[in-house]
């Protein structure tokens, strides 16, 4: 058979580090992003912190003295009065006796802690949720599921179907390629997470891995009946996918304090109001002087300029990424204050259902990117500091046709095991009954469940004689 070349025009994706460097920055809490922030503003001298003050438009007149207009400064400094009275004053959670400090200061967050904090965030079967949770039990140190599914059936109690749709929930979550039993499978997942459309390249990671470990290219190439560049192109692809997907995972150091990502307030009068904490994360821009350098009629050298184009592709990459993860953020929240309305009102009113599914599709977008947008992020209200993921959780739907969320329901537990008879303390199907007369339907497993979480002990723990 003759060989010949043909030109051909088709479409490929091929990753980029700012496709990464996007993924990271999203899912950063605010305070690791300001210290990448510092690191890339040393390491590219054309980054800068904009700080553009506005001056007066040409046939404006220039702002009276203070002292000229002291009414305005009087209105400004009633509503900062405002402010700081609703920071000082403000309830911090009105559902809890105490606050607890330990939810105002960071943690080192496990990676099982990690992907089943996304589990419990999608809206799938008690079963296959139970499924999830023990396999993930099941990863070993690099994220790759080691245990079969028939073991897994039978530790969590489940059907082999019910384990199976286990295994497919875990295999979406973040990190791209966890919950793979092989590392076939977790390149393959991986892919499909970013969207590549390559069918050569997954025929190399299908069969010809141990040829492009040995860097077998020419052999690779003429079983493809591929072009060799070609084919090294693929594997730099390939490179760019994780071979250990819990590698991708960091805890990091645990941080003294957090820094919430927005502030949620409302002055009188006035409907509520997101503040993005913009103090904490600069506005940047490309330095006009070294955009200067590069004009017409410069006497910058062809080094120079070539040494600044890149430095400038790269700041302004790193620069949409920051203002992506805002917006990102800012839409997620939105969505919250529009959902959760009713909580936001006096900080007493019952979350609704909302789930990671819905806002992903409201927005656009794929659902591990919602879910790298709310993990990590807090919110600032004037009862208390909350993480994003606190207002999402499955629901229920009362016998008037309310949604009431899971949340919600868990806070009643709690009430009723509080005020019940020490003696005669409440069961798990007593407690069940009494929601159901509430309105609620709740199964009694499901009751011992959230009681579980809660760390409420069974009854007969709680019972005093």
């Amino acid at each position: 058979m003759e060989l010949q070349q043909r030109p051909e025009l088709r479409q490929k994706v091929t990753l980029s580090p700012q496709v990464y460097q996007g993924l990271s920055i999203l899912a950063m809490p605010i305070a690791d992003l300001q210290q990448m922030i510092e690191v890339e503003m040393l390491e590219n001298p054309v980054l800068e912190v904009d700080e553009t003050e506005l001056e007066p438009v040409e046939g404006e007149e220039a702002p009276e003295e203070a002292g000229e207009d002291d009414r305005e400064w009087d209105e400004w400094l009633e509503m900062y009065e405002d402010l700081e009275q609703i920071e000082t004053t403000g309830p911090r959670d009105p559902n809890a006796e105490e606050p607890n400090t330990e939810e105002f200061v960071g943690g080192v967050q496990t990676f099982d802690d990690y992907l089943l904090g996304q589990v419990g965030l999608l809206d799938v079967e008690p079963e296959v949720q139970r499924a999830a949770a023990a396999i993930i039990g099941s990863l070993d140190s690099d994220g790759f599921f080691v245990g079969s599914l028939d073991e897994i059936a039978r530790v969590a109690g489940v059907t082999s179907v019910q384990a199976a749709e286990g295994l497919e929930v875990v295999q979406q979550l973040d990190p791209p390629g966890v919950g793979a039993r092989d590392l076939v499978e977790a390149l393959c997942l991986q892919m499909e997470s970013l969207g590549l459309d390559e069918p050569m390249l997954l025929r190399i990671v299908r069969d010809h891995l141990d040829d492009v470990a040995a860097n077998h290219y020419r052999k690779v190439a003429r079983a493809l009946r591929l072009d060799e560049g070609e084919v090294r192109r693929l594997v730099q692809v390939l490179k760019s996918l994780n071979p250990r997907p819990a590698g991708a995972f960091s805890p990091g150091p645990s941080p003294g304090y957090i820094v919430p990502d927005v502030t949620v307030r409302r002055f009188e009068g006035e409907d509520w109001l997101l503040i993005p904490n913009n103090e904490s994360l600069p506005t940047l821009r490309v330095s006009p002087r070294y955009r200067a350098m590069l004009k017409k009629g410069a006497t910058t050298d062809d080094e120079t300029k070539r040494y600044l184009k890149d430095k400038i592709r790269s700041a302004e990459s790193f620069i949409r990424n920051v203002d992506r993860r805002k917006d990102t953020v800012s839409r997620i929240t939105q969505i919250i204050l529009e959902v959760q309305r009713d909580f936001f009102e006096d900080g007493k009113g019952p979350l609704r259902p909302l789930r990671l599914e819905d806002v992903a599709v409201e927005l656009g977008v794929h659902l591990s990117t919602v879910s790298r947008g709310v993990t990590g992020k807090y919110m600032a209200t004037p009862y208390g500091l909350f993480e994003l993921k606190h207002f999402f959780s499955g629901g229920y739907r009362t016998a008037q046709g309310m949604d009431v969320a899971a949340t919600s329901i868990k806070q009643r537990l709690r009430e009723l095991v509080k005020e019940e008879d020490a003696v005669k303390p409440l069961s798990d199907q007593k407690l069940a009954e009494l929601l159901s007369e509430e309105g609620v339907t709740v199964a009694r497993r499901t009751v011992a469940k959230y009681r579980e979480e809660l760390g409420i002990e069974p009854s007969w723990a709680r019972r005093r004689r």
